[in-house]
């Protein structure tokens, strides 16, 4: 099984996903680069399974390892961390 990790992308006033961006990290990776990013009682470091809501400041540090341009909206959409199977 292998994990991928993206950025999803959602507006605010109706919680559509508009976009993805995968990450070119791994657990590891992720929480080197984010270290204020707090786990779920039940996630794990080497899984980071849960979805997690992005600050802003949390964003910009993942941008250099996305796998396209992200043109930040804060005002308008939710940035949230996601972990996905690829067959």
């Amino acid at each position: 099984m292998k994990i991928q990790r993206a950025i999803q992308v959602y507006r605010k006033n109706d919680e559509l996903n508009i976009d993805m961006y995968i990450i070119s990290l791994d657990a590891d990776g992720i929480l080197n680069i984010l270290d204020d990013l707090i786990l779920n009682e039940d996630d794990f470091p080497d899984e980071i399974y849960d979805p997690y809501t992005l600050t802003e400041s949390q964003v910009k540090k993942l941008i250099p390892f996305l796998d396209k341009p992200l043109s930040l909206d804060f005002e308008n959409n939710l940035y949230e961390l996601s972990c996905y199977e690829v067959k």
